[in-house]
């Protein structure tokens, strides 16, 4: 009985061991879901892309987190071609991030590949511009080493139109406005109202007041001026907050609501528009009044042209910059503005969550929070 007894127990240590191995050989398989990946983001009807513009972002793209049912390491590919099937394709980004941001110039490439160009003389053999076209993106997630044993999911692709903006000249000056309307300016040439020009349109943000004003060709120069008529007669249409305010001069005279509006005088369009400014919205764990939700979340004004600031409670976790009130997809996370050459405080770093948060690391308080459009800063004080 004791012999049984004795091999029944050998028997049961052996299986021990036996099991034992066998954990320590376990392997996972990496099996995509059925889900896969998918763009996230809300595309453009048509980029418009120019030299002048290559260092901005012309499309950020956006996707799920690819599921491969096992805790592996995932790289997403993001790849681009003019050819619709990718038989041939650029790797425009690779990532372990669920965003990457495509620049204008990236797009400019694919246009020279396309055989675009901005000179308005030239046609694509039928009589069309040659200066529109399609580009192709798409996203490859994959794990593993390479060959047999990487395991991959590939999207759908999305095509971009694009637009090569067509250069009527070698390029165009500023245009400067001063006047009572214009208060950060007033009737003198101490601090105009620089209009900056692309393609002949011409842009600022601009404090506006109940008051007339004036464009100016030359800076410092009255005889240079365009006044209303000056525009109407040029067959613009003008944005209904302004009138000719039927002075000696007949200048601009602005009749809306005062604030801080972007101003954009047209050229090619021959339109004047005038878009009054809407703050920065602040939602996330390290603004202490609100966290994860919209109920209230801090407004940031934009105090002067180009600067929007707050005052706001932070404390160590992060948060994101929104344009639209309410809508988690106007975000504007850490690599927006990394991207755009921001220098950005030392209190704030890349949360490196599925968004790309900002992280507040510095010492939980009330700050002064400043964006400078202009200088393209982040501070804190």
């Amino acid at each position: 009985m004791k012999k049984i007894k004795l091999f029944t127990l050998a028997l049961l240590a052996m299986f021990y061991v036996a099991s034992c191995e066998d954990n320590d050989g376990l392997v996972f398989t990496a099996r995509p879901s059925e889900e896969g990946v998918a763009f996230l983001n809300t595309f453009a009807s048509n980029y418009v892309i120019s030299a002048e513009t290559e260092d901005n972002i012309a499309e950020r793209f956006i996707w799920n987190e690819a599921d491969f049912g096992a805790p592996v390491n995932i790289t997403y590919e993001l790849q681009g071609s003019i050819d619709p099937t990718f038989a041939a394709f650029e790797v425009v980004a690779s990532t372990s991030e669920t965003n990457a941001a495509v620049l204008v110039e990236t797009l400019l490439d694919f246009a020279e590949e396309l055989g675009l160009d901005n000179d308005p003389a030239t046609t694509d053999g039928q009589g069309n511009a040659n200066n529109t076209g399609q580009v192709y993106f798409r996203l490859r997630a994959y794990t593993g080493a390479g060959g047999a044993n990487t395991t991959e999911v590939v999207s759908d692709s999305q095509a971009l139109n694009i637009t090569v903006l067509e250069r009527a000249g070698e390029g165009c000056a500023s245009l400067w406005v001063v006047g009572g309307g214009t208060p950060d300016a007033g009737w003198n040439w101490n601090s105009p109202i620089e209009f900056t020009c692309d393609a002949s349109v011409y842009t600022a943000r601009v404090r506006l007041s109940n008051d007339a004003f004036r464009f100016f060709e030359t800076e410092g120069d009255w005889a240079s001026g365009l006044n209303y008529p000056y525009f109407i007669d040029e067959g613009y249409t003008i944005d209904a907050v302004f009138e000719d305010a039927q002075d000696n001069d007949n200048n601009f005279r602005f009749i809306g609501t005062p604030g801080i509006f972007e101003v954009i005088v047209d050229g090619p369009n021959k339109t004047i528009t005038a878009t009054e400014s809407t703050p920065l919205y602040l939602v996330g764990g390290a603004i202490v009044q609100n966290g994860w939700n919209w109920n209230n979340r801090p407004e940031m004004p934009e105090i002067d042209p180009y600067v929007f600031q707050v005052s706001v409670e932070l404390t160590n976790d992060a948060f994101r910059f929104f344009t639209v009130d309410g809508d988690w997809g106007s975000g504007y996370n850490y690599p927006y503005f990394e991207d755009l050459g921001y220098t950005i405080d030392a209190n704030f770093e890349n949360a490196n969550d599925n968004d790309s948060n900002f992280q507040f690391t510095g010492t939980p308080g009330t700050y002064t929070l400043t964006v400078d459009m202009k200088a393209k800063t982040i501070t804190l004080q």
